[in-house]
């Protein structure tokens, strides 16, 4: 029986099969001859029957006789020229689809320009889709942030779709809208028709190239929304070593129309300042304010525009300054008068001097242990420097050492060189080593590595090839650069005032001192992650809600939305929309299901030859 919307044809593949149908009558000729009746004499009525069909004579008569053979074999040949036509049914129906849905959850759809919030009209939306769509359709669920996950491959129980599109909700952290329409189109069998419906505020550029084909938009924005938010917080200290610090906070308005806000900043809960601004419509402005931090404590930036905003994730950043403390740092040396120069000019570093070093336990007595030609002994873990020394267990390539390498290569934006330039410096003769295993080489002469790094299960170490005095390293403009990026690569919590805050979504490294033990950390909206055993190298993750997160009930590091990609709400992909309103059936592609009857006609002319064969051998007798 054929459902309702379906219809059924007929097609045939090779019609002059038909062109032997006038075979049939060979069939009926030959039935329409009849045996010329004979006199014989026969010694007994029972040869009778037998005699008559053995001396037929074949003569035409006008009358078929009514055999069931002639109807069977009929039938056979009739069947055996469908088959050689290769008759097909086409079943034209309802295609069973498949649909993508995309869900946007990034911060800036917790605008409240659509009520109650742009997220909620986009759940209503697609629920409305998924309600309207046919019982054949199967649906995939995508949550869009700023790492797209699939949260329901394609499927048809419904009851189970909306469970988890209900539970969405809004992150505060920017989108990688790409990345998400990607995995969706990935998601689709070969041979199907992409339909992706992507549920989103459209407050973000992407190049139209890169969407998948079948994509179409569902918007959940207004026309003109409102909104002011902080896009930047940045620190920078008046003078290394000291806790004297510049905030710099980045401010814009989204509007269409002139803003007024108040900004204040308080810190471990005081306010230290607050003050009145206004910004014109599509502007951002800078703010610099002097703050003095002499312990660990946290800054609050709190933005508070009046009288309407449509978003209040951005109104608010955290920053928190690291403890007061000092840096021990080793100098195992002869002597050597640029370091101890350069190292004694931060006011936050305790320099110690020693001329050899051969218990490895007491490096890690020290934040820093620098080898200035000094042999180290046996290292596990620690901050380490070589310079002009072997690592322990590395044999040299050659046995002369390099005279006068030419530097031919250098990574200019690794923190270690940032601002270092390198071109004009000579070095007289360096070690021929190669690159350590797995290590990372920063400068080198052809394929002679001259500074090099390598990381490895608590152990950090920056190697030199060349003995300082044997170079105009320490005469260069860049040689005290490299000493603060030095300091400020192995410890950044101290020479980096923005090193505690990280924008929302990135992750941030767990501190070595805690490597084998066990950690809680507790996230703004109070939920806790333990860790029974930290690895080291361990990066959290979850920091996709803007606040201080607590690592062991102490301050631990800010996550900041500070995005203009997120706090400009207008509407600006340049996709395809959908053109229907949600509510409304989607029109459903025709589908074809092709049938071919030759397999099924063979099995009925068999089953009839069977038939046939029975009746011949084995006739039916008449009844008189």
């Amino acid at each position: 029986a054929l459902k309702k919307g379906e219809d059924l044809k007929m097609s045939v593949l090779n019609p002059s099969a038909f062109y032997l149908l006038p075979l049939l009558g060979l069939i009926l000729f030959f039935y329409l001859l009849k045996g010329k009746p004979r006199q014989i004499k026969v010694s007994s009525t029972l040869f009778w029957q037998k005699i008559r069909q053995t001396l037929t004579s074949q003569r035409f008569r006008w009358r078929l006789p009514p055999e069931l053979l002639l109807f069977l074999q009929l039938a056979i040949f009739g069947i055996l020229i469908v088959v050689l036509a290769q008759v097909f049914l086409t079943l034209r129906g309802k295609e069973a689809e498949y649909v993508a849905i995309v869900i946007d959850t990034t911060a800036s759809m917790q605008a409240t320009d659509v009520v109650p919030d742009r997220l909620s009209v986009a759940k209503r939306k697609a629920r409305d889709l998924i309600r309207e769509l046919s019982r054949r359709t199967r649906i995939a669920l995508i949550q869009a942030d700023d790492h797209p996950r699939l949260l329901v491959n394609f499927s048809d129980d419904r009851a189970f779709l909306l469970r988890r599109l209900e539970a969405l909700k809004a992150v505060d952290v920017e989108g990688d809208e790409e990345a998400a329409l990607k995995l969706a189109a990935s998601l689709f069998p070969s041979g199907t028709r992409k339909k992706i419906f992507f549920f989103t505020d459209g407050a973000f550029e992407i190049n139209p190239d890169s969407v998948p084909r079948g994509t179409k938009l569902v918007l959940s924005t207004s026309k003109a929304p409102r909104n002011v938010g902080i896009t930047s917080l940045k620190i920078r200290p008046r003078m290394i070593g000291e806790r004297n610090y510049e905030v710099l906070v980045g401010v814009g308005n989204f509007s269409s129309q002139e803003e007024s806000f108040t900004l204040s900043l308080h810190l471990g809960g005081k306010l230290i300042s607050k003050e009145k601004l206004s910004l014109p419509p599509r502007r951002e402005g800078r703010y610099i304010y002097s703050v003095k931090a002499r312990k660990k404590a946290i800054l609050r930036v709190e933005l508070e525009p009046h009288p309407r905003d449509d978003l209040s994730v951005d109104n608010l950043a955290y920053a928190i300054f690291g403890p007061s403390k000092n840096l021990d740092v080793l100098l195992v040396s002869k002597g050597n008068l640029f370091l101890e120069t350069a190292l004694s000019a931060y006011q936050c570093i305790n320099l110690y001097l020693k001329d050899r070093l051969s218990d490895s336990q007491e490096i890690a007595d020290y934040d820093l242990v620098i080898f200035d030609g000094i042999s180290p002994p046996s290292l596990d873990q620690g901050n380490v420097v070589l310079i002009g020394v072997l690592p322990p267990g590395f044999v040299l390539e050659k046995t002369a050492p390099q005279l006068n390498p030419v530097l031919t290569e250098w990574e200019v934006e690794h923190p270690l060189l940032r601002f270092v330039d390198l071109s004009d410096m000579n070095v007289e003769r360096a070690l021929p080593v190669g690159v350590l295993p797995g290590g990372k080489v920063l400068a080198r002469s052809g394929s002679f590595p001259l500074i090099q790094v390598w990381q490895k299960n608590g152990l950090r170490l920056l190697f030199l090839a060349f003995d300082l005095y044997q170079s105009d390293f320490p005469l260069q403009v860049g040689f005290p650069i490299f000493i603060f990026n030095l300091l400020q690569w192995f410890h950044p919590e101290l020479f980096d005032p923005n090193y505690y805050q990280i924008q929302t979504g990135k992750s941030f490294p767990i501190p070595t001192e805690y490597e084998g033990g066990e950690v809680t950390i507790l996230s703004p909206h109070k939920k806790i992650r333990k860790f029974e055993k930290v690895e080291s190298g361990l990066l959290f993750s979850q920091t996709q809600i803007t606040g201080v997160y607590k690592l062991n009930g102490e301050p631990f590091f800010a996550a900041n939305l500070t995005s203009s990609e997120e706090s400009n709400l207008l509407a600006r992909a340049s996709l395809p929309l959908l053109e229907e309103e949600i509510g409304g059936r989607l029109e459903e592609e025709p589908a074809k299901r092709k049938l071919s009857l030759s397999p099924f006609l063979v099995l009925i002319s068999f089953l009839l030859l069977l038939i046939e064969w029975y009746l011949y051998h084995f006739p039916l007798k008449r009844r008189n």
